[in-house]
């Protein structure tokens, strides 16, 4: 059984090297469960933690997901945040981090 979503807060973390991003939880929030995504652009990351909520249970495909699609629409031209695929010896390659809250 799907677990319904009634509340979702989607965080923009910006660009980072994974060794150093912080991380995101649900500590002193409304909400129960995060997921983070990483990838090339916004609207991959978001992707990817969305993927990460579906397999955790959550009902990504309820009516809050039309939603979710809104914003990802929004995302488009307000930051273009996608990754310069420079490749450090030390700290690999940074990804764009966005995660998703629910409840």
């Amino acid at each position: 059984m799907m677990k319904h979503i009634e509340a979702y807060q989607i965080i923009h973390h910006g660009v980072e090297y994974p060794q150093y991003f912080q991380g995101c939880g649900i500590s002193g929030t409304e909400y129960t469960d995060v997921a983070t995504g990483i990838g090339d652009s916004e609207h991959e990351a978001l992707d990817d933690a969305l993927g990460q909520l579906a397999s955790k249970g959550w009902d990504i495909e309820s009516d809050v997901y039309l939603l979710v699609d809104a914003q990802r629409a929004s995302m488009g031209n307000l930051v273009t945040l996608f990754v310069d695929a420079t490749h450090d010896d030390e700290y690999g390659y940074p990804w764009v981090h966005v995660s998703v809250r629910v409840r």
